[in-house]
């Protein structure tokens, strides 16, 4: 080789080395597809759970203690595809963020359960590490963009502008994935703004909550979503979003193609009322042992007395209006009903002087409560499906899901059992957070199986103790073309 050869190539070596060096070195920020301009944007479109998966990330955080929970995903996911239930041609894996502290173990702990075999097929490990943040819904949604500058429409990251430990991980899936990133307008970084406040029904109506900023909203507004959008209450939650109460689902036999599934503590108080003492006793945790213990025993005793007073044909007394109102609330047959008529809770009740009843009522109480605020709220997101789509007496499928909240600090509240409707959907396959009650996980199993569905319960303890559930610790790329069911 000639000198002048050796010193050409040595100067081109170099010259990659530095290029490498310098795109280690670029900010994520530059290395991503940038919008140019709101201007350029022609429409936003978020993707809902009847697109197919591409990608499920979630967080592989032992010291947060969802090992059981990752096992049982890649278990779900694995079983999927060697049970014929996904195309070949749509097969999908697991994108896992490390913890950095379980990155450095090089996910010890789980190469010990799963099998090598799964693990290559099903999972892949980012290079991404995240601190001990597991909330993957909560930095944003995906979609696609159409871009006056594009021919096509491109997949397109929204970043819910959260910061915190993943600020930058809208960015680098985008870079990853070779898709743009688009930025929430405001920055206040309001809780109302993340993606759990954010869902989006297979004909693109918007389903966001009113705790959301009106900055984002306006923004959707502009870019697709005018006319588009429902906003619905969740400024009662303590986490404010609106998939703690509503998920949008697949469902070949609907008339849309989709059902909504709404969370219903009236169901779940029936539920409890019916269940043997012996379902109760299995309840691993003792507090809700003991509550749903004494709700069931309030509920039995007042179906009790009820029964005695109609075959004595005697007047209820004051202090048992109350429990007498609920008993026949319950019975009532919600079919084809979004919004029962309220009961009357300042009817008398027999809790005065017994400070054990008061509490309980107190949670029947606030469960009816809520019960009709979230049945009022599914109404106005079917008012708004029906009015987008020029429909008119088009019946909504509508399922509902046990669930029961409890107040927090503030006057807000929160999920009091794991809440089975903030679940992980992939095809047909729910992946649901187990109500820790057998007789709610076996209405849960039927409901979905009616609509060709499988629940898969698993253990949400760790993310439940956190304030969150499933849906919230997890997202999904989705296909902006394939459809488990397509829309009709």
């Amino acid at each position: 080789m000639t000198i002048y050869r050796r010193q050409r190539c040595s100067g081109l070596i170099l010259l990659l080395v530095a290029l490498v060096f310098t795109v280690v070195q670029m900010p994520i920020a530059a290395r991503v597809r940038q919008i140019s301009s709101p201007d350029d944007i022609e429409s936003i479109r978020f993707l809902s759970p009847n697109n197919v998966p591409v990608k499920v990330i979630a967080v592989y955080a032992p010291e947060f203690g969802n090992l059981g929970f990752i096992m049982s995903l890649i278990n779900i996911v694995a079983d999927m595809h060697e049970k014929g239930l996904v195309k070949h041609e749509e097969s999908f894996k697991i994108h896992l963020v490390p913890t950095l502290k379980s990155q450095a173990s090089n996910f010890s702990e789980l190469r010990k359960k799963i099998s090598a075999e799964r693990l290559k097929k099903y999972v892949e490990f980012s290079s991404i590490a995240t601190n001990n943040d597991v909330w993957m819904q909560d930095w944003g949604e995906v979609g696609v963009v159409k871009l006056k500058s594009e021919a096509k429409a491109q997949l397109v990251v929204f970043d819910s502008n959260r910061g915190r430990g993943t600020s930058d991980l809208p960015a680098r899936l985008a870079h990853f994935w070779n898709g743009f990133v688009m930025k929430n307008p405001s920055g206040s970084r309001s809780g109302g703004d993340y993606g759990g406040n954010i869902e989006v029904t297979p004909d693109n109506i918007l389903l966001i909550g009113n705790t959301s900023t009106p900055e984002l909203r306006g923004y959707l507004e502009k870019h697709g979503y005018a006319g588009r959008m429902a906003v619905l209450e969740t400024d009662w939650l303590q986490v404010g979003h609106v998939d703690e109460y509503l998920s949008v689902c697949p469902n070949p036999k609907a008339p849309r193609g989709y059902t909504l599934i709404k969370a219903n503590p009236r169901l779940a108080l029936k539920l409890i009322k019916d269940a043997s003492p012996a379902e109760l006793n299995a309840i691993p945790q003792e507090d809700y042992r003991k509550m749903l213990t004494a709700v069931r025993s309030y509920l039995r005793e007042a179906e009790r007395k009820r029964g005695r007073r109609v075959a004595d044909d005697e007047e209820v007394p004051p202090e048992e209006q109350f429990s007498q109102a609920v008993v026949d609330y319950l019975t009532k047959d919600e079919s084809g009903a979004y919004v029962l008529p309220s009961i009357d809770l300042s009817l008398g009740t027999g809790a005065a002087g017994n400070p054990n009843d008061k509490e309980v009522e107190d949670f029947i109480k606030l469960n009816l409560t809520l019960a009709n605020l979230i049945d009022t709220n599914v109404k106005a997101a079917c008012a708004k499906i029906s009015q987008v789509r020029k429909e008119s007496g088009k019946a909504h499928s509508v399922l509902s899901f046990p669930a029961l909240f409890r107040k927090m600090w503030g006057g807000k509240h929160i999920a009091y059992i794991p809440g089975s409707v903030n679940q992980l959907i992939l095809n047909n396959q729910l992946i649901v957070p187990d109500p820790q009650v057998e007789r709610l996980r076996k209405n849960i199993a039927r409901s979905a199986s009616m609509l060709g569905l499988n629940a898969n319960f698993v253990d949400s303890m760790p993310y439940h103790n956190a304030q969150g559930q499933i849906h919230c610790g997890t997202n999904v790329f989705r296909h902006p073309n394939r459809y488990f069911v397509r829309p009709r």
